[in-house]
């Protein structure tokens, strides 16, 4: 029961406690005027941050249960119906508790796409493109998390110090993930076209050459096809970067805000932004692989394993969570810095005036509830507040004026 309770008391209360607080922070500012935004888009992003925040209650709920069930009587029953070698026996049952979330989420997930998103006018795909990106994604969770579970076990089964051979197997996973990203598995979920707008690509390669980026292009993504949130980034590392540009994006922006946006992302390459968060993920899991090298005894005990390489697996799993969620207070609180920063960079590579309309366009047209309860904004913002944006940029006086679209 220690464990239980030490998993409702560090992680299950707390994400509780933070979900109220921002429902109740949320409902005392759609009481006042709004001081950012249009009137409208305020209220509905309050209602659609409201809905989510209300999902995420029943999420972390139904979490709770889901552990407690595998501690009390899931692992040992497991356990015992798997007669199998050391090395199988921990690929099957650490892929057994992964699948079993996941579909315990699912219909988490399927509401959140097809019911709720739908209402607020993101979701385009329907039934049968979740169904297939659910189908894709099982797949990725078996293939990939086999091949991974295969190679922690044998490392934890035969090498003495498993802890220091999976992190550095695990960093280059990390780091080759980056690369594969939008080679490999991006392609997998959207259609990836090169930029068909000669004027608007000309324009993007002179900001690239400015900073000396060197990409493998720029591409429009089909995001239109499944959502209508706008976004654009860089993905990959190293000479595989590519500039993504969402089509949504394309048509709701115009080309100086689009630039705006993009020197906003080449600060953080600029920064070497990138790198400093693999360093800080890399440190994370450095800390939980200590943390569950040395559990004691009596906690493998309370769950009903014996020290294995499934159990050391499944407690890296189990503990991600709770120690990850005081962790993200730190990524969070580095990551808002960096926003800061490549902010500042955007605005001198461009205009502050067009990257603050970029930012406010963004907010709107995503839904995002621009204003947060300050204690749930250190857990879960990995960006600072819109209103603390435009103040530094010196835009403020732009947060409530309507924001007109413009086709690229």
């Amino acid at each position: 029961m220690n464990l239980i309770v030490c998993y409702a008391l560090f992680f299950s209360l707390p994400k509780l406690i933070l979900s109220f607080l921002q429902l109740n922070f949320i409902r005392q500012e759609k009481a006042k005027p709004p001081y950012i935004l249009e009137s409208s888009a305020f209220l509905k992003a309050a209602d659609y941050a409201s809905v989510r925040e209300k999902i995420a209650i029943y999420n972390v709920s139904l979490d709770f249960l889901l552990m407690s069930f595998w501690i009390l009587f899931g692992f040992s029953a497991l356990d015992s119906a798997l007669e199998l070698s050391p090395l199988m026996k921990s690929v099957v049952f650490v892929l057994v508790f992964l699948v079993v979330g996941a579909l315990v989420n699912l219909p988490f997930e399927a509401y959140q796409t097809l019911v709720i998103d739908k209402k607020f006018g993101f979701a385009k795909g329907g039934m049968k493109l979740f169904i297939t990106d659910t189908l894709k994604s099982f797949a990725l969770l078996l293939i990939v998390s086999g091949i991974l579970i295969f190679v922690f076990s044998w490392i934890i089964l035969e090498v003495r110090f498993w802890e220091v051979y999976v992190f550095l197997f695990g960093a280059v996973l990390l780091i080759g993930i980056n690369f594969l990203y939008p080679l490999l598995i991006a392609p997998m979920f959207n259609k990836f076209t090169p930029l068909e707008n000669p004027k608007l690509q000309d324009k993007i390669t002179a900001l690239l050459h400015r900073v000396g980026f060197q990409s493998k292009g720029v591409f429009v993504m089909d995001a239109s096809r499944r959502d209508g949130r706008l976004n654009a980034y860089f993905a990959g590392l190293g000479r595989a970067k590519r500039v993504i540009l969402f089509d949504t994006l394309l048509e709701k922006i115009s080309s100086d805000s689009i630039l705006a946006v993009l020197g906003h992302e080449l600060g953080h390459f600029k920064h070497y932004d990138i790198y400093k968060m693999l360093g800080l993920v890399l440190g994370f899991f450095g800390v939980l692989l200590f943390v569950v090298a040395n559990l004691p005894e009596s906690l493998f005990v309370e769950a009903n394993l014996e020290r294995s390489a499934h159990a050391l697996i499944v407690f890296l799993l189990l503990l991600s969570s709770p120690i990850g969620l005081y962790f993200m207070l730190l990524v969070n609180w580095r990551s808002c810095q960096n926003e800061f920063a490549a902010d500042r960079f955007g605005a001198e590579l461009t205009s502050a005036e067009s990257l603050s309309n970029a930012l406010l366009v963004l907010v709107k047209e995503n839904n995002s509830f621009p204003l947060a309860h300050p204690l749930y904004m250190r857990f879960f913002y990995s960006h600072p507040p819109l209103m603390a944006r435009l103040m530094a940029l010196g835009c403020a006086n732009l947060a409530n004026q309507p924001q007109n679209i413009q086709k690229v």
